[in-house]
């Protein structure tokens, strides 16, 4: 007899999709019943600032006459019904972004399923062929749905019942429009294959959030000519390529040298191939530089350098030492009172980033099964390592992780203790946190070194997934 969780998975996907709407409802509904009610609001602060921003566009105005509006105009230009309409139609628009989000990770995870299921069944890797859905051997249905659908709505399902995905978005947070959008350019440029509108959207979503950047490496290998499906394809591939308009380029140095540049290595010289861009790859810098351009320049011309500072400057320059996660909320508090801060403190800051989003976005983004890894394990390290760590910044995680939970080889009991003990880390910060914002308590070295603990917790989470993680092996969902 199935248990409850395992019919509740087998429901039909827009059941779920229904379900999850009608909750976020409820909670719009009680979020006006609290505001009313309560001191404390149940409405985000930012999305009064959404709001007012709106109500200066519909006037005909900047909408960066509201202090501490910091976000592109589009997203005041979106929330213009909330001041001709009703003020909690941005809350509907988030929520139904929620939706779609859900809809595309399923889309993804079932699409990167078959073309998983399409490289197993290819009996020659050397001469890896690409066959029509109708011919691969269908997967054994359980009460009417295979393993493919179960493991794609699985990862639906984790998106859509998600409390922090849908409490951010019912309280008036616009970080799902940068989620959809992120998911938008995977859909399409691994769905679609259409590099060009994949650069447009890219571009969009850099232009809303400027987190997307750290992707754009990782697309760029992903439709590299180098990028293979695993270690035995590309050296079949690159080393006896076809003849005619299918060959690789040989590297220097011949077979030998290849077979040297695909050990586990971080950076060899024969890498710098991987940045002569193909056609596709072509396509996909004109469509985000067309995109990002057009957008940047028309608002420029609206509102003049102040657009510039609050959507783009200010982000990069952004030191916050109160409500912060980030292991340099000490740093930032000392040097708070110093206008020029050394060269290399501002170095040592950002490199360790820097070097971590170059080498996973060149290590994954080669492999045409772990893109969406790839976003994965980027986010992770720009989130655990920003100067600037709140909140909302773990929704970017929650996002990207649904698409990789068929990839990753962990048990229950492991991801359970995985996620108690990041529970438990962000917990310890709270506390001295609680007592230095409300409590007014000199508790600025406890809650460093709470930082720096829950900094060892997201990198051991990351290393622990990099090591379940596996590209040739399907996680079965229980």
């Amino acid at each position: 007899m199935p248990s409850l969780w395992h019919r509740f998975k087998l429901v039909d996907f827009r059941y779920h999709l229904l379900l999850s709407f009608l909750i976020h409802l409820t909670l719009i509904h009680y979020g006006r019943y609290h505001d009313e009610s309560y001191p404390v609001p149940f409405t985000d602060v930012d999305y009064k600032v959404f709001t007012d921003a709106a109500r200066y566009v519909a006037n005909f105005e900047s909408p960066y006459k509201r202090d501490t509006y910091r976000y592109t105009p589009l997203v005041a230009y979106l929330l213009l019904p909330n001041v001709l309409l009703c003020d909690y139609f941005g809350k509907l628009l988030f929520s139904a972004v929620n939706i779609v989000v859900a809809l595309l990770i399923r889309e993804i995870v079932r699409h990167n399923l078959h073309e998983f299921e399409r490289y197993r069944q290819s009996c020659d890797v050397n001469k890896l062929q690409i066959v029509d859905d109708r011919s691969i051997k269908r997967r054994r249905k359980k009460h009417g749905k295979s393993d493919v659908d179960i493991s794609a709505d699985f990862a639906m399902i984790l998106s859509l019942y998600n409390p922090m995905t849908i409490a951010i978005a019912t309280r008036g947070n616009c970080d799902s429009i940068a989620g959809v959008l992120v998911l938008a350019t995977l859909y399409v440029v691994q769905i679609w294959k259409n590099s060009f509108v994949a650069g447009i959207l890219h571009g969009v979503a850099v232009h809303v959030r400027l987190y997307p950047i750290a992707y754009s490496l990782a697309l760029f290998m992903h439709l590299s000519e180098f990028a293979f499906y695993s270690h035995s394809h590309r050296l079949s591939a690159v080393v006896k390529p076809a003849k005619g308009k299918n060959k690789k380029i040989q590297l220097k140095g011949g077979e030998n040298a290849l077979d040297s540049s695909c050990r586990r290595t971080v950076f060899k010289l024969e890498y710098l191939y991987y940045l002569i861009p193909n056609r596709e790859q072509f396509k996909l810098v004109v469509g985000c530089i067309t995109s990002l351009s057009t957008l940047i320049g028309a608002f420029y011309l609206l509102y003049g350098e102040k657009f510039l500072h609050e959507t783009y400057v200010y982000h990069l320059t952004r030191k916050d030492t109160r409500h912060n996660f980030s292991m340099y909320f000490y740093l930032q508090y000392l040097t708070a009172g110093i206008k020029n801060v050394g060269f290399w403190q501002n170095l040592l800051t950002i490199l360790p980033q820097v070097i971590l989003l170059l080498v996973f976005s060149v290590r994954y983004g080669l492999n045409r099964l772990s893109l969406n890894f790839a976003f994965l394990a980027l986010t992770i390290v720009m989130v655990a390592y920003n100067t600037v760590l709140t909140s909302q910044y773990f929704v970017w995680i929650l996002v990207i992780l649904p698409l990789c939970v068929w990839q990753i080889q962990m048990s229950k009991k492991s991801a359970l203790f995985l996620v108690t003990i990041w529970f438990i880390a962000q917990a310890a910060w709270l506390l001295p946190a609680y007592f230095l914002e409300f409590q007014g308590h000199n508790t600025f070295m406890f809650v460093w070194v709470q930082s720096i603990s829950f900094f060892c917790a997201n990198m051991a989470i990351l290393g622990r997934i990099i090591k379940c993680y596996m590209v040739g092996k399907v996680q079965k969902v229980s």
